[in-house]
């Protein structure tokens, strides 16, 4: 039976799919199938069991030689796996109960990324540049803004409240560059004119990225694709949270998983509509902090540094 693993949705989203389906690979040794990733799919690359069976929609010919011969196609959605929505599943263990239909996940290893001599080369060359920019020993790849973050009137704007506001990361940089050097890993077009401190990498794709957290010292971010490339090429790091929920999206077991106290609501993504604008709108506070919190925040993260 030849079979389609179709998985779509941010990357990382993709990267938390990978330990579902390299279990799928040793479990099925001899089975026919194929990964269709629209956007992602060189997050997969150089995976020895995986590399050879992903394409991305856009390959020419990709419905004629391989859509066309499936038998079946599966569209995992963990978001839609109650154990996942009532928070006592991650991420990682939904896909793997959509991708091999079980609810024993004991034996699913974390994600994993590898990475070419070039692509390494690269980001040792950068980290280089950030060292002697900066003049530090330890370097930090910093990630204030998520996927939802947009700029508007010279500020950035996360309706999903999961990016630090513009004043929250300016102070966090600021204090944490006392210390370490720090790379900013966000698109240009969220880059913040005030910011004076953060060295800027514009030409950088995500598999580039993903290399330069691995040869850097430390990862600080949000809930965001940068935690999850951090968690598959073994950097440690602080994740900070907002509105979502560090069990269903994060590896708190391995990062230093920081947050506001307090209630929040659930937003039901890829479900409902109304209800998930309607706890963006409740959680809007989570990530907003006061300059004695962020002092907190950079207490911990340094804290959690300097003690490895």
């Amino acid at each position: 039976m030849n079979q389609i693993f179709y998985i779509d949705g941010g990357a990382g989203r993709i990267i938390a799919a990978i330990p579902a389906l390299l279990k799928f690979h040793k479990l099925n040794p001899d089975a026919d199938w194929t990964i269709l990733i629209p956007g992602w799919d060189s997050l997969l690359w150089s995976i020895p069991e995986l590399q050879d069976r992903v394409y991305s929609l856009d390959t020419k010919g990709i419905f004629d030689n391989i859509i066309s011969r499936a038998d079946v196609i599966h569209s995992p959605e963990p978001y839609r796996v109650p154990g996942y929505f009532n928070q006592k599943l991650s991420l990682a263990q939904a896909f793997d109960q959509e991708i091999n239909k079980t609810t024993d996940h004991s034996d699913l290893s974390p994600p994993v990324m590898y990475f070419s001599k070039t692509e390494l080369t690269w980001a040792n060359q950068t980290l280089g540049e950030a060292k002697e920019n900066g003049k530090k020993s330890k370097t930090i790849v910093f990630q204030p803004f998520g996927s939802g973050a947009t700029a508007t009137n010279n500020d950035i704007l996360d309706t999903s409240s999961r990016s630090l506001s513009t004043a929250a990361f300016l102070s966090l940089s600021k204090k944490l560059a006392t210390r370490y050097n720090l790379i900013f890993f966000g698109e240009q077009n969220l880059y913040v004119p005030e910011d004076t401190v953060t060295m800027k990498v514009p030409t950088a794709d995500l598999r580039m990225w993903a290399s330069l957290i691995k040869v850097c010292d430390y990862f600080v971010g949000v809930d965001s694709v940068g935690q999850h490339m951090a968690r598959a090429v073994n950097t440690r790091g602080t994740v900070i949270y907002g509105s979502t929920f560090s069990i269903n999206t994060s590896y708190p077991d391995y990062f230093q998983i920081l947050e506001k106290e307090g209630p929040k609501k659930y937003s039901p993504i890829r479900i409902t509509g109304l209800d998930s604008a309607l706890a963006d709108r409740y959680n809007e506070s989570l990530m907003e902090f006061s300059e004695k919190e962020i002092k907190e925040i950079y207490d911990a993260i340094v804290t959690n540094i300097e003690k490895r």
